[in-house]
C-alpha cells in the first residue's frame, strides 16, 4: 500500500512538472510573438514618420545592431516585414536582418537580407522569378526584381559577397519544413529595377 501510494505521489509530482514546464514553454513562445508584433508594428509607425537622416535609422555603416532598416514587401506573397540591422539571434527573432558590411537599400553592391523559415520568410517557399521585391528605407523605396533561387550549403559564403552591380540577396534556412537547425539554405537573388523617392 505503501508503495503505491509512493507511486502515486510520484507520477503526480511529475505530471505536474510537466505541466509547469508546458506552461512556461507556451509562456515563452507567447512573449517572443508578441515582442515580435510590438517591435513590428512600432518600427512600421517609425518609418512611415522618419525623415530622411534622423539618427538611428537606415543602414549606414557602424550603425548599431537591432536598429531600424526599413521594410520588405514582396506583394504577390504578401509578405511584409520590418527590417533590422545585424542578424543576431535577438535581431532576427524581431524581424527580417540585414547582414552587416553589405549594401544598404537601393546602393550599388549585395544588399543581404536574412530570417527565419518559420517565420517572417515562411512565405519565400512559394517565390518565383519575375516577382517584384521592396525595400522601403527612410530615403524611398527600391524596387528588386526576382532572378533566380538556389539551395546551397552553409559554408557557400560566396552568395553573399560583394557585387559590382545593385542586386539583392534573400537568405533563409531550408527545408521549410524541416524539423530543428535546417541544413541547408533558401537563396533569392534578385536585380534592382528602380526606386521611388520619397517627398516631405
Amino acid at each position: 500500500m505503501r508503495v503505491r501510494t509512493k507511486r502515486n505521489r510520484a507520477a503526480a509530482w511529475l505530471e505536474a512538472c510537466l505541466w509547469i514546464a508546458g506552461c512556461l514553454s507556451i509562456g515563452y513562445c507567447g512573449f517572443i510573438w508578441g515582442r515580435a508584433q510590438f517591435d513590428q508594428a512600432q518600427a512600421n509607425w517609425t518609418l512611415e514618420h522618419v525623415l530622411p537622416g534622423d539618427p538611428g535609422i537606415g543602414a549606414p555603416k557602424g550603425a548599431a545592431e537591432g536598429s531600424l532598416v526599413g521594410r520588405i514587401d514582396i506583394p504577390r506573397l504578401d509578405l511584409s516585414a520590418i527590417v533590422f540591422e545585424g542578424t543576431s539571434d535577438d535581431t532576427l527573432a524581431r524581424g527580417v536582418g540585414h547582414l552587416r558590411g553589405t549594401a544598404a537599400p537601393g546602393e550599388r553592391g549585395n544588399l543581404v537580407l536574412a530570417g527565419h523559415r518559420d517565420t517572417f520568410f515562411r512565405e519565400l517557399r512559394g517565390i518565383r522569378e519575375g516577382d517584384k521585391v521592396r525595400v522601403k528605407a527612410p530615403d524611398g523605396e527600391y524596387q528588386y526584381s526576382v532572378d533566380s533561387t538556389s539551395i546551397v550549403q552553409p559554408n557557400q559564403i560566396e552568395v553573399i559577397r560583394p557585387s559590382d552591380d545593385a542586386i539583392l540577396t534573400l537568405v533563409t534556412c531550408y527545408p521549410f519544413t524541416y524539423i530543428g537547425n535546417a541544413p541547408e539554405r533558401f537563396i533569392v537573388r534578385a536585380h534592382f529595377t528602380k526606386s521611388v523617392e520619397q517627398s516631405f
